[in-house]
């Protein structure tokens, strides 16, 4: 049985009500023939003055209902600020991370906050591709579809470049380049099946514009991500599914990454401790500001919905300023 609905939550309660309507229809069945109400007489009872009136003060919708979303490293701090506001526009949200415990903690705040059914967590590898390919079954097994996908899931390696190692250079490139490939490919089958557009929005970074000293492998990842959004736009575009980039420059709060040696290795390239270094980013931006995972959500938001309908193949920095970054 395919039941539908505006969100899951409704698609689940009009399969109910078939499975008693059935039940009822089989009980009658077994006494004399089973007779339907008139269509005039199902709407006057479904449709009467009183519930009319109700139906007038619902809320409107949010911009991004009826829409699946799957977001890769949901549970670090850009990816959790981006699942947070997609849920919050209306979406359903798809949590994937390799860390299953806090995908689920979040999607246990969301459905707290948002009402039942409106995030799922899934453990994803997003170097292995059978992890990836089961992701996206259970994804539309559970939702029906896929409308947006945030590759977001990040690694990083700070090193002089002589002193990169060869598995620390395949390990960046697997999460970051292979990683954003393979969930890119399978939302693409799915939303070219689907005949219906979509949204794919790469987190990059602002080093994927303008190198950091020691940071080779981060570096090149991120640039090759970009190339990677515009070859799929082009490819896509036919199809209405839109690919864009977010490029975000120290994003410290909450993230994983800055809480490893990325942060110690990172101030030691700026020749600063690692307690300054907001302050050092801070300083460094042409706005005076640093950069947080909520800023980084908003564009989520804008790249996801219609408001960026005619925009494809594009770049949107979050970065406060950084002159080098400027996208020309």
């Amino acid at each position: 049985m395919v039941a539908t609905g505006k969100d899951r939550f409704l698609a689940t309660q009009a399969g109910g009500l078939y499975r008693r309507a059935i039940a009822v229809m089989h009980g009658a069945s077994t006494l004399d023939e089973f007779v339907s109400l008139s269509p005039k007489e199902a709407y006057d009872v479904e449709y009467w003055p009183l519930e009319l009136y109700k139906l007038t003060l619902a809320a409107p919708e949010r911009e991004l209902s009826r829409r699946i979303a799957f977001i890769t490293g949901a549970s670090g701090g850009i990816g959790r600020a981006i699942a947070a506001r997609l849920a919050e526009e209306g979406a359903h949200v798809v949590l994937a991370d390799i860390d299953l415990a806090g995908a689920e903690e979040l999607a246990s705040d969301l459905t707290g906050r948002l009402g039942p059914e409106r995030a799922l967590a899934l453990r994803c590898d997003v170097t292995d591709e059978t992890s990836v390919a089961e992701a996206f079954r259970t994804t539309v097994r559970t939702y029906g579809g896929l409308d947006i996908l945030v590759s977001n899931a990040g690694i990083a390696v700070a090193a002089p470049l002589e002193a990169t190692t060869l598995a620390q250079w395949r390990r960046v490139h697997e999460v970051l380049l292979t990683g954003y490939f393979l969930v890119s490919r399978e939302a693409l089958k799915i939303m070219r099946a689907q005949g219906l557009g979509g949204s794919i929005i790469f987190v990059a970074s602002k080093n994927a514009l303008v190198p950091s000293k020691e940071a080779s492998a981060y570096n090149a990842a991120k640039a090759a991500e970009l190339h990677l959004a515009r070859t799929m736009a082009e490819e896509a575009g036919a199809a209405g599914i839109r690919v864009n980039a977010i490029c975000p420059d120290a994003v410290l709060e909450g993230s994983r990454i800055w809480t490893t040696q990325w942060r110690q290795e990172r101030a030691r390239a700026y020749g600063i401790r690692p307690d300054q270094l907001e302050e050092f980013y801070r300083q460094r931006a042409t706005l005076k500001t640093n950069v947080h995972p909520k800023d980084v959500a908003e564009a989520a938001v804008f790249f996801a919905s219609d408001r960026s309908a005619k925009t494809t193949g594009g770049i949107l920095t979050v970065d406060a300023g950084v002159p080098g970054a400027y996208v020309r």
